[in-house]
């Protein structure tokens, strides 16, 4: 049996985390990390499992085998690296650090003691999206052209909330479009350049709005459209893949027959990021778990690698400075293989 503590599980994604677990053979929630203590209390009674408000305490009090890292971006290092140090295996929720220079870190760190490292970027995990890669891979649309993705729900940092902050959460590419990003590599190769453009409107009386376009041109000579939004009413993503011989597409809303969208106003609390819905019985974040305890067990290598990871923020990092300078950013050479 493998043992976890969730650090962050007082939060949405946290939640989803332990929910997730809950569901898994071979893993058990031991205990939690949080800071709101009455919300900390109600969790660590729901799931019968220990409550602590710092990782050190858990540590000391705890045998654990698993730290699972769900707390906000910028936290995301140094939690690592404490858990790392104390010779335990780390999950972290994407992106895995606020820049390429503190996901190495992670990396090396958790590399030098020897522990395990997964990131959780889950959309490797959606079966709309393996499958789509799949199909492309076995030539269905022919050569691949042009395609599009867009990912976009309510602002989430409305009222306070870190993601409202770029030095806590990256912004909308690296929290956001890293999702997409890191399927398109997955998908098509490396990227060898980029251009992007960026707007925001901040939170006053009309509410946060911000969206984001990046234009990434692939290796294999794919350009990929990439729309990442924080100006939309509820969650929705969505992808056109179009190639020599067809086209495959995607929209989330399409599973749910009946949709109500109302904006909320300004004044209205925000309730976080907005994350997808799901209308099958093993959600996406369970079947990547499940898949990170059979990789600690030897049943399985990752389907997401910590270097994944750091690429995905390298790609977002050159977004995100494009969006800035409002010039293009190479990240490959021509002729030269990473």
């Amino acid at each position: 049996m493998i043992k976890i503590a969730v650090v962050g599980g007082t939060g949405k994604m946290g939640g989803r985390h332990l929910e997730a677990f809950s569901r898994i053979e071979n893993a058990k929630v031991v205990g939690i990390v949080g800071r709101n203590k009455s919300r900390l209390k109600e969790i660590a009674e729901t799931y019968d499992i220990l409550p602590f408000t710092s990782l050190e305490e858990l540590l000391h009090e705890t045998e654990v085998d698993v730290i699972d890292i769900c707390t906000p971006t910028h936290a995301h290092e140094k939690f690592a690296i404490e858990a790392a140090k104390a010779k335990k295996h780390v999950i972290c929720e994407k992106p895995l650090g606020l820049s390429k220079d503190e996901a190495k870190k992670i990396i090396d760190e958790c590399g030098l003691q020897g522990v395990k490292l997964f990131v959780g970027h889950t959309l490797r995990f959606f079966p709309e999206y393996a499958d789509a890669r799949k199909q492309v891979q076995n030539g269905a649309i022919g050569t691949p052209g042009v395609v599009r993705l867009n990912r976009g729900g309510p602002h989430p940092g409305e009222r306070g909330i870190w993601y409202g902050d770029e030095t806590l959460s990256g912004g909308v590419f690296l929290d956001l479009g890293i999702h997409d990003f890191d399927w398109l590599r997955w998908t098509f190769g490396e990227v060898e350049r980029v251009m992007a453009r960026h707007v925001k409107r901040s939170g006053e009386e009309g509410g946060a709005l911000e969206f984001g376009l990046a234009i990434l041109v692939m290796e294999d000579g794919t350009i990929a459209h990439v729309e990442s939004s924080w100006a939309e009413p509820a969650f929705e993503a969505s992808f056109e893949l179009a190639g020599s011989l067809g086209m495959i597409t995607y929209n989330s809303t399409e599973s749910f027959p009946v949709r109500l969208h109302i904006r909320k106003q300004a004044t209205e609390p925000s309730t976080g990021a907005a994350v997808p819905k799901n209308v099958i019985k093993k959600d996406p974040y369970e079947r990547m778990l499940e898949h990170f305890i059979d990789c600690l067990q030897g049943k399985c290598e990752p389907v997401i690698t910590a270097n994944d990871a750091l690429k995905a923020i390298e790609i977002a990092e050159a977004v995100t400075q494009s969006a800035r300078t409002g010039e293009p950013v190479q990240l490959l050479d021509k002729g030269v293989t990473q």
